[in-house]
């Protein structure tokens, strides 16, 4: 039956869901990566495009159910409202350059930005960000986050380095760059829909993608809620090297 509705075959479907649950675990686990590991997985399966599209769904529900648990660290979204705002803007573009950008050519920049960033991170060099600074750079980071996340379906990595150069605990970090990312994909979403990208068999793999990852993210919260701040910034530094290796590799291939 869903053979036959998504046109996908019954061992394509399985990858798919095994790829969604993983990459939903490492979401719970450090409340960002679901995009990033799921996409090129995914996408070498049943295509970019349809990939981004068909993720963009389970990543809004998981995202919101993020973004409630930690409702209590919504006071500090405020000095973030000119980064939030950026990324409406950003997303709506992003949207339509889907429709016509080399996705290669946005994936490569930020792979490279992001794994400069885990090596400085690793090697102690992690920039700081006045408070004073917060809300322009912001703008910046929300308008080009909101561009590439449009584009690709991957909004984390401007937005991680972002959220740690402002120094947040593992807590506050999870909630707060939840947020931001529902913040971007409701436009995102909007945009698909309005381009007609949300065709029935994506919509039916969005669908079946469900399931496994709300396992895959459970499992992946409570590992969370042992795991200590420090060894969370590991983590976090060590996710996002590999995040910006496989996002060049992806774009040189």
């Amino acid at each position: 039956m869903l053979e036959t509705l998504t046109g996908q075959s019954t061992g394509t479907i399985t990858l798919v869901a095994a790829a969604a649950a993983l990459a939903a675990a490492i979401k719970g686990t450090l409340g960002f990566g679901f995009p990033p590991v799921a996409t090129p997985l995914i996408a070498g399966i049943i295509g970019a495009k349809t990939a981004v599209v068909a993720l963009a769904i389970p990543g809004l529900l998981q995202n919101i159910a993020q973004a409630w648990s930690g409702r209590v660290h919504l006071k500090r979204c405020r000095p973030l409202l000119p980064l939030l705002a950026a990324l409406v803007v950003g997303s709506l573009g992003g949207a339509y350059l889907l429709t016509v950008l080399p996705a290669h050519l946005a994936t490569m920049l930020v792979g490279v930005a992001v794994v400069v960033y885990a090596l400085l991170a690793m090697f102690r060099l992690e920039p700081t960000l006045p408070p004073t600074w917060a809300g322009p750079v912001g703008v910046g980071v929300g308008l080009v986050a909101g561009l590439l996340g449009g584009a690709t379906g991957i909004f984390a990595p401007l937005l991680v380095l972002y959220l740690t150069a402002v120094r947040l605990d593992k807590e506050q970090f999870t909630a707060v760059i939840s947020i931001a990312f529902f913040v971007g994909q409701v436009p995102q979403i909007a945009g698909y829909a309005g381009l007609g990208l949300f065709t029935a068999d994506r919509l039916l793999l969005s669908a079946v993608m469900i399931p496994p990852a709300a396992v895959g993210f459970a499992l992946g919260t409570a590992v969370r809620s042992w795991m200590s701040q420090r060894v969370f910034v590991v983590a976090v530094q060590v996710a996002l090297f590999g995040i910006g290796i496989r996002l060049v590799l992806e774009a040189m291939k």
